[in-house]
C-alpha cells in the first residue's frame, strides 16, 4: 500500500515582481501528478520553537505517493519555473511521507 506524500514549504517572497512567472505556472503543474493544495497561509501560529518569519507563508501540496511527489517537483513543467522562486524568496521546502 502506498502513503500519501506532502510537500511543505516556508517562503519568504522578498521580490513580488519575480515571484510572479512562479504564481503564474505553480498550480498547473500539479495537474499531472494528481497534486492536493492542502494549506497555503500566512496565518500561523507557532505551537513550539521559532516559528518563520512574520512575513512568511507556508505551502502544503498532497500527493498519493513520496515517488509521485518526486516526479512533480523533477518534471520539466515545474523545474522551468523553480528558478523564479528560489531566486525571488527565501525557502525551505521539503517531502514528508504521510501515513496509510
Amino acid at each position: 500500500m502506498s502513503h500519501p506524500a506532502y510537500f511543505i514549504l516556508e517562503v519568504t517572497i522578498k521580490d513580488h515582481e519575480a515571484m510572479q512567472p512562479y504564481l503564474d505556472k505553480a498550480a498547473a503543474s500539479l495537474t499531472a501528478f494528481g497534486g492536493v493544495p492542502i494549506a497555503s497561509s500566512g496565518n500561523i501560529v507557532p505551537l513550539e520553537g521559532n516559528a518563520p518569519a512574520a512575513d512568511s507563508k507556508v505551502v502544503m501540496l498532497r500527493f498519493d505517493s513520496m515517488e509521485t511527489a518526486q516526479a512533480w517537483y523533477h518534471s520539466p513543467d515545474y523545474q522551468a519555473i523553480l528558478g523564479h522562486r528560489l531566486q525571488a524568496a527565501d525557502n525551505r521546502a521539503y517531502l514528508v511521507e504521510g501515513v496509510a
